[in-house]
């Protein structure tokens, strides 16, 4: 007769450790980007980049154009916008392309790190610092906005598309000083059609239509809407002070917009992004 003996675990023995799931592992690479992103010099560079936006305001015309609100507020309030523009593009495709080139990015890949976690790190380090400066400007401009809420939505909006397309920059360049310069293309062309630099109201009529479907003049027009609490998304010629209800009601086709563009971004992202190293 046999007898079946069990065995004994060991005290202290290793035990299996389950990987962190992807949102912990993004909360981790944000902290990480946020000390990379104090340490790195060119980084400050598009912290300050944004601040230039608002030197213009200060010696453009201003003409009433509705309530107590002049034409400079609306520039104002859409200058807001241009942080997370100018941000948004510049940071990750300078420092995604030059992290390609030195292979740390193939090193996450193997390593087991998700896309998402890669991808969201900077995305949620573009949009911290966003709101971040954005709080300031608003604050140094002595007026608080109609709806916060409304506007802590245009801004996150707009910063995590701008990301986006950032990040779609990196497979076009070769490394991170022609990502500087080729960045500055879509840069300056969503600020010039996106009612940042120049009235919406002022483009022609074909050029507005189209403006309107990209993915800056939506969130223009909700940050205005939410400075100044008028129902500006019908053009600001005739527009009226509306409740917070009416308000979001006219900002909801800017937001399906705004969503659609950052679903369509990140599917390109995650189809095109190389994570190899551009060869000669």
């Amino acid at each position: 007769m046999t007898t079946t003996t069990t065995p004994t675990p060991v005290r202290g023995a290793a035990r299996t450790r389950t990987a962190p799931g992807w949102f912990r592992q993004t909360l981790r690479l944000t902290r990480t980007e946020f000390t990379l992103f104090v340490r790195y010099k060119t980084a400050w560079l598009y912290l300050v980049m944004p601040l230039v936006l608002f030197m213009p305001l200060t010696s453009m015309p201003s003409t009433p154009a509705f309530g107590d609100f002049t034409t400079r507020d609306l520039s104002f309030a859409a200058a807001v916008l241009g942080i997370g523009l100018m941000l948004g593009i510049g940071h990750p495709s300078n420092v995604f392309a030059a992290r390609r080139e030195s292979l740390v990015l193939k090193r996450l890949r193997v390593s087991g790190v998700p896309q998402v976690a890669i991808f969201g790190g900077v995305v949620a380090l573009v949009v911290l610092f966003t709101l971040l400066l954005a709080a300031l400007v608003i604050a140094i401009g002595g007026r608080v906005p109609a709806d916060p809420v409304l506007m802590l939505v245009a801004v996150l909006l707009g910063a995590a598309a701008m990301s986006l397309v950032g990040l779609l920059i990196t497979p076009l360049v070769r490394n991170a000083e022609s990502a500087q310069m080729f960045s500055m293309v879509p840069m300056l062309a969503l600020l010039l059609t996106g009612g940042v630099f120049l009235p919406l109201d002022l483009l022609p009529e074909p050029v507005r239509m189209v403006a309107q479907f990209l993915p800056v003049a939506p969130t223009a027009e909700m940050a205005q809407a939410a400075y100044t609490g008028y129902d500006v998304f019908g053009g600001v010629e005739g527009a009226e002070a509306v409740g917070t209800a009416a308000l979001w009601t006219g900002a909801l086709p800017a937001i399906g917009v705004m969503l659609a563009w950052i679903v369509v971004l990140a599917l390109l992202v995650h189809r095109y992004f190389k994570w190899d190293p551009r060869r000669p």
